[in-house]
């Protein structure tokens, strides 16, 4: 009877698949966010050339945006490219820097930096390009 019974549940288990897919990958949007965050990191921690508290903020206060966003563009580890938006207080953002097509999914990491009176918006889209880290 045992015997019967063990053969029933294994031939019940052979035919009964269950499939169940595996959850999405944090690992991916990790390193693209890592790659962000060290981008901005690395802008906001640069002495400033001429005034103001880093390199980034000083870009952004002369409105030189090409600047500040190929600052941060250049930060971005090898393996992943980015574009850069940017926009002051409530004004919509824009596309400043080298801008290029996503060859993926992106991840976009965004930060507020205050400069005097006025409040940026600036978002990097990463996405991987393979090859490097």
């Amino acid at each position: 009877m045992l015997t019967l019974f063990w053969l029933f549940f294994m031939s019940a288990t052979f035919l009964i698949r269950i499939d169940v897919p595996d959850s999405p990958s944090i690992a991916h949007d990790s390193s693209l966010e890592t790659a962000g965050e060290t981008a901005f990191l690395y802008g906001l921690g640069l002495d400033a050339d001429i005034e103001g508290d880093n390199r980034l903020t000083e870009l952004l206060n002369d409105s030189n945006f090409d600047g500040a966003c190929e600052l941060l563009q250049d930060a971005i580890i090898s393996g992943k490219d980015s574009n850069c938006w940017i926009g002051k207080n409530s004004a919509t953002s824009s596309p400043y820097g080298l801008v290029g097509t996503p060859s993926g999914t992106t991840f976009a990491v965004h930060r507020l930096i205050a400069v005097d009176n006025n409040m940026w918006t600036v978002t990097l889209d990463i996405w991987s390009t393979g090859g490097g880290a």
